[in-house]
């Protein structure tokens, strides 16, 4: 039977330093909650709160009904394990042997350990893949297999809370993405509530059910991936935009921070100059940041929604067409296209794929070029490798061409050609 983590107007106090502000929030038993937050916001200082290393100045914690600071220290260690930032051994001690100083809570004074104790010391170190490494000097393992052990200490004391400072900090990408396995593990098989605080947002993402976010020394937002991570509240709490989406790979949000806009004497040069970008896909999506951070004015589309050059559109206000969902450019919505192509002096066919549902915005552009409205294509693949529409769409493109296109091999390339059409 679990219990839940109640936290009632908790708030910390150094001095006229306020470190946590009056913070309410539950967890229920079972939970996989990532605490995040920038630096400073106050993620370890509320880890050693719950863990009982620090008093809060006021407001109280709960297990259930129970007054966390209140409990005997042996009868919390049998609710609760901590696995901290820092695993450095620096005594010789078997791995085994630290494996054992979770069952500490256990024992009476003297008391050695018991067959009972020893299966689960057995079971721990074969839980965290560790088994092997039992009669090794912890020295002398790599900063991954340390972490393994400092866990399987923790999981011999046999919690119901389980509370993680920046586990995967000072990790390697494989070793961070095996501890958030393991810990998904034993949070879905053996029902151990987590609490991790953990900077890296696209893991924690990808592995976490609800999130923390804290902000100023107080709680922004609680709830699942997506009701916390939301570019208003990244740009609240980070200081910085974002954009939001899904991974094609696992469903998973996904979070790309975007460079602060400062546009220097180049950029202003630049910014009566408008540039209409052919959609989508995300090979457009360099291109649209590109011009932008020259200071272009742009446009997009068509595009649905879904489409990443859709959402780089919406967060930075561009003028879009918006296409719905797996249907073809309609008339009206080929009308709206000529009239943003015509409405810019430049307009930019990204490196992208066409093929018969989006063939028409090639044949938009066909229409619009013009000496006023020049056409500009980064070809950085050819178009016989992109074309899937059995040559349809390559017969438009070969027409553009042939109308005075200018054919560019990279994105620098298509940079430089723009601004010295603008310069002239």
């Amino acid at each position: 039977m679990g219990v839940r983590l109640n936290l009632c107007n908790l708030t910390v106090e150094y001095g006229a330093f306020t470190a946590l502000d009056g913070l309410h929030f539950s967890v229920k038993e079972g939970a996989f909650v990532a605490l995040i937050g920038p630096n400073g916001a106050g993620k370890s200082t509320l880890l050693r709160c719950i863990s009982r290393i620090l008093q809060p100045t006021r407001g109280a914690i709960y297990l259930d009904d129970r007054d966390l600071h209140k409990l005997p220290l042996k009868q919390l260690s049998r609710l609760m394990a901590v696995v901290p930032q820092d695993t450095a051994v620096d005594f010789d001690f078997t791995v085994e042997e630290i494996v054992f100083m979770g069952r500490y809570p256990y024992l009476g004074r003297l008391q050695k350990e018991t067959p009972r104790d020893r299966e689960i010391v057995q079971e721990a170190m074969q839980t965290t893949g560790i088994a092997h490494l039992a009669q090794q000097p912890a020295t002398s393992l790599s900063g991954g297999e340390r972490q393994r052990v400092v866990i399987a200490r923790a999981l011999a004391q046999e919690p119901e809370i389980l509370l993680l400072d920046e586990p995967t900090a000072n990790l390697d990408i494989n070793y961070q993405v095996d501890f958030l396995e393991l810990a998904r593990k034993l949070n879905r098989e053996k029902g151990i509530t987590i609490i991790a605080a953990i900077h890296d947002l696209n893991l924690a993402a990808q592995y976490f059910d609800d999130f923390i976010l804290l902000s100023d020394k107080k709680i922004l937002a609680a709830g699942k991936p997506e009701e916390v991570l939301t570019p208003e509240n990244m740009n609240i709490a980070y200081r910085t935009p974002v954009v939001i989406g899904r991974s094609p790979l696992h469903g998973k949000l996904v979070i790309t921070v975007l460079k602060h806009w400062h546009p220097d004497k180049k950029g202003t040069l630049n910014a009566g100059q408008r540039v209409h970008v052919i959609g989508g896909g995300e090979e457009a999506v360099p291109v649209l940041s590109l011009l932008r951070e020259a200071g272009f004015q742009l446009s997009v589309g068509p595009v649905t929604r879904e489409d990443s050059s859709h959402r780089f559109a919406a967060y930075h206000r561009l003028p879009v067409i918006t296409l719905p969902p797996f249907s073809p450019i309609s008339d009206e919505y080929y009308r709206q296209h000529l009239d943003l192509i015509r409405e810019a002096d430049f307009v930019v066919i990204p490196s992208i794929p066409f093929g018969c549902g989006n063939m028409r915005n090639l044949e938009a552009v066909e229409e619009a070029i013009s000496s006023r409205t020049r056409v500009l294509i980064l070809e950085e693949q050819p178009f016989s490798l992109r074309d899937y529409s059995k040559g349809k769409a390559g017969a438009v493109y070969e027409r553009i061409k042939a109308k005075g296109a200018l054919l560019l091999p990279d994105k620098e390339t298509l940079l430089s050609a723009l601004e010295a059409f603008s310069a002239g």
